[in-house]
């Protein structure tokens, strides 16, 4: 199998002000998710597994793609409702592509399931799937993973994709570490802002040379405090 890991784009202000402008009141997780969502060429038929018809960024997703989904929770409103653990009721090779967005950290199964997106695609399809790092536990119904880039390369490639690419879902240190503590405390907005302006600050004056990305030992170490990751795969 091709595994790539990719390195993530340096924080700017312009960045900062374009992800707030677009994506007003989310964590800087979602943000970064939504960032790359918005990015995906999507077209044809589409399966979310874990959204449904009440996904809050449905609005994110193109125009005329004939979109289908999956979920255990029937208030999502989701094409197919499933049981936990339940074989997905869908014929081999249906799809074009499948998202998945913070779902899988609440599967206990999790490499079943993704045997399962594997199964519906059809061959060249791709799997677009993000999941939290350096994020607190948020149980829905449950929490049950953290997985390492090592594990989703080891893991794809025991399923059988022949491609995959990881990108960590980073802004900086300082951002990672508030967010971990959820900005408690007075004056939480501003705070916010001059934490992801400090990581700004730090990207400019270490990683200039850079071509504009987290690259090399010191970019390694800040993508290994990565608040998520965002996993593209290849049938």
């Amino acid at each position: 199998m091709e595994y790539t890991r990719i390195d993530p784009a340096l924080p700017t202000v312009g960045r900062w002000i374009s992800l707030n402008g677009r994506f007003p009141g989310n964590s800087t997780l979602r943000k970064l998710k939504y960032e790359k969502l918005t990015a995906l060429d999507l077209s044809g038929k589409v399966l979310d597994l874990g959204g449904g018809n009440k996904a809050r960024y449905l609005d994110l997703l193109p125009s005329g793609i004939e979109y289908n989904s999956v979920n255990i929770d029937p208030e999502m409103d989701p094409t197919w409702l499933v049981q936990p653990g339940e074989k997905l009721q869908i014929e081999d090779g249906s799809f074009d592509s499948c998202i998945s967005m913070s779902t899988l950290e609440h599967v206990y199964d999790t490499k079943f399931l993704i045997s399962e997106i594997f199964r519906v695609l059809k061959p060249g399809g791709q799997a677009h799937i993000s999941v939290p790092w350096m994020f607190r536990i948020h149980g829905h119904p449950d929490d049950f993973t953290r997985a390492s880039p090592s594990w989703w390369k080891t893991t794809m490639q025991e399923v059988g994709f022949r491609k995959t690419a990881v990108l960590p879902l980073v802004w900086g240190r300082h951002s990672t570490a508030s967010t971990i503590s959820n900005f408690r405390g007075l004056l939480k907005k501003t705070r916010n802002h001059i934490t992801h302006l400090r990581d700004v600050l730090y990207a400019r004056c270490v990683f200039f040379r850079s071509n504009g990305r987290y690259q090399g030992r010191r970019g390694q170490r800040i993508c290994n405090v990565a608040l998520g990751h965002f996993i593209t795969a290849s049938k």
